[in-house]
């Protein structure tokens, strides 16, 4: 975890920048005993909204969509991964009848 200087530090970006973003709630980082820390997903995070920001030029307008729309698709990912873990523990027959089916609706 990283404290907000750090993160400003590290990734070059003004710690006023970082607020907005923040009270725009487009990044969440926790508080802990008064010092608000990211996790690395928070970073991650963080330094795709200066990219998209300050090096592509998306303005604010945009980002809330943008960044909906990204959060979707994470949350997809993620689901098709859990659906692939739960496939992948039935019994072989169970998964040949499933791939049938799906390939047939296809």
């Amino acid at each position: 975890m990283k404290s907000f200087d750090e993160i400003v530090d590290d990734l070059n970006i003004s710690g006023s920048e970082l607020s907005e973003w923040i009270e725009h709630n487009w990044v969440l980082p926790t508080q802990e005993d008064g010092t608000i820390l990211f996790t690395d997903d928070d970073e991650s995070r963080v330094r795709l909204l200066n990219e998209m920001i300050n090096e592509i030029g998306v303005n604010y307008e945009a980002m809330p969509i943008i960044l909906r729309s990204m959060d979707q698709v994470y949350n997809l990912r993620t689901l098709l991964g859990h659906l692939a873990t739960a496939i992948q523990a039935l019994p072989a027959e169970s998964r040949q009848e499933l791939e049938e089916i799906i390939r047939n609706r296809g």
